[in-house]
């Protein structure tokens, strides 16, 4: 039986057109800090690849800083700004952040920098007065913020913010990995600080960048060249790059992500309407159109998934950076749900590639097996 994939918030299969471009890659091999025919050739494909993303997102070339992925990405818009301004960094994030900002946060903590974390509501969603108050108290010098949850889909106000933010002079930088490609740039590319990541939008792992604005003060992490324009040292991924950029050219159309979003749609309606002691987590707000966190009353999420992956259908208990660990999701604690019914959801994201047939299957199996559990736990 052919598996049903329907974790694409984990990662994405890599497209026809990303492996294309990757394909160019091995062709030109040269060093791109050569500067030698063969170093140049390689620094001409990634410039290539540079400029198809800065206009996948509206940004300029120069602004495009390219990393390992979504992560370093982050660490280095925290880290960049820490070691910018040791003495005055002040950090201030959410609950409900990636374990990539969440641990850099500790460890700035650590190093004596004052963190401080807004509180999000059991929609997944914080209030902007509460945000406002937060700033001027605080008094922060740094706002990292994800522009959408990579377990709920939920998405932040980020223009909202950005113009409470630039009032006060205050660096705003977002985690945008979950909605490169899902949502319009012009609803997050305006931040100062922008993080994203190329196996999100089927392109290869490994490769990543930080888009980082005309005039927002960063220093390096990495060093070892002046690559980057000295903002991030190291022999630059070629490889990755080239796939990144292939797949910046060819990302979801606004066609392909409403017909996600239908599908979406009709697979939380079809099981809130077939079983009882069924939530959707972030119900009531806006979210990107391909997530779906689902909690089944008294179900494991171990249990239920399990079930699932024996039926060839691949979905996930949360983010997959944290996966293989037993502790309840930290998002679905941030949003008040007890340590149990934290353990009792599953997300289900979809993609373009997702077909009607792909979701039909899945909710016959997500029914049957529910059905199935509660049964069997009500004759023990």
């Amino acid at each position: 039986m052919n598996r049903i994939y329907a974790d694409f918030n984990a990662t994405t299969p890599l497209s026809t057109v990303a492996q294309s471009w990757m394909a160019r890659a091995f062709e030109f091999w040269g060093n791109p800090s050569s500067s030698h025919a063969h170093g140049r050739q390689a620094n001409e494909i990634i410039e290539e690849s540079r400029d198809l993303i800065a206009r996948s997102l509206g940004v300029s070339s120069f602004e495009v800083v390219f990393t390992s992925g979504g992560s370093e990405a982050n660490t280095l818009a925290l880290l960049g700004s820490f070691f910018l301004k040791k003495p005055q960094m002040r950090l201030l994030t959410t609950t409900v952040e990636h374990s990539s900002i969440r641990d850099t946060a500790g460890f700035l903590q650590d190093q004596g920098v004052p963190v401080d974390y807004l509180q999000v509501k059991r929609s997944g969603l914080f209030d902007l007065e509460v945000f406002e108050r937060q700033l001027n108290e605080f008094r922060p010098t740094l706002v990292s913020v994800m522009a959408a949850n990579n377990e709920t889909g939920v998405l932040f106000p980020l223009k909202e913010m950005f113009g409470i933010c630039q009032q006060r002079g205050i660096i705003l930088h977002t985690d945008a990995v979950q909605v490169f490609g899902k949502v319009s740039p012009e609803e997050w590319n305006f931040c100062d600080l922008i993080s994203i990541t190329a196996h999100k939008i089927s392109g290869p792992k490994g490769a990543g960048a930080l888009i980082v604005r005309r005039g927002t003060p960063l220093v390096a992490t990495h060093y070892g060249g002046a690559q980057e324009i000295k903002r991030r040292g190291g022999t630059e991924n070629v490889v990755g790059i080239l796939g990144f950029g292939g797949a910046a050219s060819d990302l979801p159309t606004p066609e392909e992500i409403n017909n996600v979003r239908i599908l979406r749609d009709t697979f939380e309606k079809t099981l809130l309407e077939t079983l009882s002691g069924v939530s959707l987590n972030g119900a009531d707000v806006t979210r990107i159109s391909n997530t779906s966190s689902i909690r089944f009353e008294g179900i494991s999420s171990e249990v239920l998934l399990g079930a699932l992956d024996l039926d060839s259908i691949s979905v996930s208990a949360g983010s997959a950076c944290s996966s293989g660990s037993i502790s309840p999701s930290h998002v679905l604690l941030a949003m008040g749900l007890n340590k149990q019914e934290a353990k009792e959801s599953l997300r289900f994201s979809w993609g373009k590639t997702t077909t009607r047939e792909d979701v039909d299957t899945v909710l016959r199996a997500v029914i049957k097996h529910v059905t199935r559990i509660r049964d069997r736990k009500r004759k023990v």
